[in-house]
């Protein structure tokens, strides 16, 4: 946790937003390697995720080199076919792989980590548990830390400055709160206090109420109506001190039960901004209850570009059935661009890519970071909002 504390802290120390003016990724593909091996589970319990992640990245392929004179080599391999995964990664060098992009789940991954060194680099499709950094390993996610420092950005971008969190009581929402709170902090902002609440539950009043300082207004009636022994009119009053709060659902479901809750106890009062992130959004979900929330998530989901937009064609071509809206299509597509981009590494740096699942950067351990796109639910539809133009 310390490790992904700090990683969060130096990834940001003022706010960055995604640029909208950046072009298509495809500035790099000149040195787009000779042969590129895929490793993907395209079998048992995560064969959907993997093969949305391969027809992303040859959509990619197909749309864009198609007019190439050169043809490259990408030859894909199930990793669910192989003892580990450091069997299907030898096995791909053994047949000429000049690049190697996955696996795709963590426990692969940290398999892969106890290689001394990998002499053709590779790109991970997801990252290390302990955070390690490796010689000619490159980890790309769709990580909720990038999407944490993405709400501490947008947050501060606002004027914002005083907030609170709302998470559930799991490992994932006590690694999002601590995530949150440092990045928040390194620019500036403050997180004023965290309640936390069991899936389980439907009924959320003990945990927003504290959240909101409900619960001690309500004390403090309490007291004076029993010191003056009298009742008399009362209407409980939220905390003041608080400019926007941080829901964390795991899903649609979870959101709209806090929201509709969060909505009675903020009744009558000054409305207060609510961030969250892209658990909360569903493309085939009645959304209304979580209007005005406003949520992080990929441009391939919510803020499709002019080179974008012929993506869905291509895939519904090629691949009737798979989900155009599947962000494993977009990180696929991205891990495409990233192959060349990584290939051309001088002096271990990247310009930063326009891609499907973010603006794409590296860090100094070779952790590929997503900047994403912003969007406020309007009559239960995400409405983009403006991007502020990146710093120079």
């Amino acid at each position: 946790m310390q490790n992904q504390k700090n990683t969060a802290i130096s990834s940001m120390s003022k706010p960055i937003m995604r640029d909208q003016k950046l072009l298509a990724p495809n500035y790099y593909l000149e040195n787009f390697p000779e042969q590129v091996a895929l490793l993907l589970p395209l079998s048992g319990d995560y064969k959907r995720e993997g093969e949305s992640i391969q027809n992303g990245f040859l959509s990619a392929h197909y749309s864009l080199r198609k007019n190439e004179p050169r043809i490259n080599k990408i030859r894909i391999y199930d990793t669910q076919k192989f003892q580990n995964s450091e069997n299907a990664y030898n096995q791909a060098i053994e047949d000429g792989a000049d690049f190697v992009v996955g696996p795709l789940l963590q426990n692969s991954v940290n398999d892969l980590a106890k290689k001394i060194a990998f002499r053709t680099p590779i790109l991970t499709l997801n990252s290390l548990e302990d955070n390690r950094s490796l010689f000619g390993m490159y980890q790309f996610s769709l990580s909720s830390i990038d999407e944490a420092i993405s709400t501490s950005n947008k947050v501060i971008i606002d004027k914002n400055k005083y907030g609170v969190i709302i998470a559930p009581d799991n490992e994932w929402g006590h690694q999002l709160n601590e995530i949150y709170t440092s990045t928040l902090e390194s620019m500036g902002g403050i997180i004023l206090d965290s309640q936390f609440y069991s899936q389980n539950e439907k009924d959320f009043t003990f945990e927003l109420k504290n959240l909101l300082g409900i619960s001690f207004s309500e004390k403090r009636y309490n007291r004076l109506s029993a010191n003056l022994n009298k009742n008399f009119s009362f209407s409980p009053r939220r905390r003041q001190d608080v400019d926007f709060i941080f829901l964390v659902a795991a899903d649609t479901t979870s959101a709209k039960l806090l929201k509709s809750q969060l909505n009675y106890h903020l009744s009558g009062d000054e409305i207060l901004p609510i961030y969250s992130t892209s658990t909360i959004y569903s493309y085939n979900s009645n959304l209304n209850d979580l209007n005005d929330v406003i949520f992080t998530d990929a441009p391939w989901v919510i803020d499709q570009q002019i080179w974008l937009k012929n993506l869905p064609l291509i895939l519904r071509q090629y691949w009737p059935g798979d989900a155009i809206q599947s962000r494993q299509n977009a990180m696929g597509y991205d891990a495409y661009f990233l192959v060349a981009a990584l290939n051309s590494l001088k002096n271990n740096s990247m310009q930063e890519l326009n891609g499907a699942t973010g603006q794409l950067y590296m860090e100094e351990d070779g952790r590929i970071r997503r900047r994403l796109a912003w969007a406020q639910l309007i009559n239960g539809h995400p409405e983009v909002q403006e991007q502020e133009k990146r710093e120079k």
